[in-house]
């Protein structure tokens, strides 16, 4: 597989695992992880980007309506939490859970909108990959994680 086929796969598996509903978990994706290992073993530094590689404006318009689903999410599940906190079994969450709903019914629905994903890394010497810049530091952070590049303390 030559670096583009391998690029677009690795933007393509990121571009699902940032639309999946449970984006907002802190967590690594073993499949991101092991495109991102098998570049290092072939040579390649990996890389985080700054403002010298940074999004597109379309990138950044399809960016901008994930992360209004990313934080619906976090949202409604806080204030679940607090329902829960407060009220126990008497705890009203139907409101919550219909947001969370909603946002998990649009961050696929979006995936389906934009088949061919968004470039997220990108070759940026012949021998080094760049996670580009994100100026949301939700959806940065988000991609940090989901990719190992920071290691969650949970």
């Amino acid at each position: 597989m030559t670096i583009e086929e391998q690029l677009a796969h690795l933007n393509k598996v990121t571009w699902i695992v940032m639309t999946e509903p449970d984006v907002n978990s802190k967590t690594f994706n073993i499949n991101i992880i092991n495109i991102l290992n098998d570049l290092y073993k072939d040579g390649y530094l990996i890389c985080v980007g700054d403002k010298e590689h940074s999004y597109s404006i379309g990138e950044l318009r399809a960016i901008d309506r994930l992360v209004a689903w990313i934080t619906q999410i976090n949202y409604a599940q806080n204030e679940i939490e607090d329902q829960i906190a407060k009220y126990e079994d008497d705890a009203e969450t139907d409101k919550f859970d219909d947001m969370i709903d909603e946002a998990e019914e649009g961050l696929i629905a979006y995936r389906k909108l934009h088949p061919d994903a968004i470039d997220f890394f990108i070759q940026t010497e012949w021998n080094k990959i760049t996670l580009k810049y994100c100026p949301y530091h939700l959806f940065q952070e988000l991609l940090l994680y989901k990719s190992g590049l920071i290691k969650s303390c949970l």
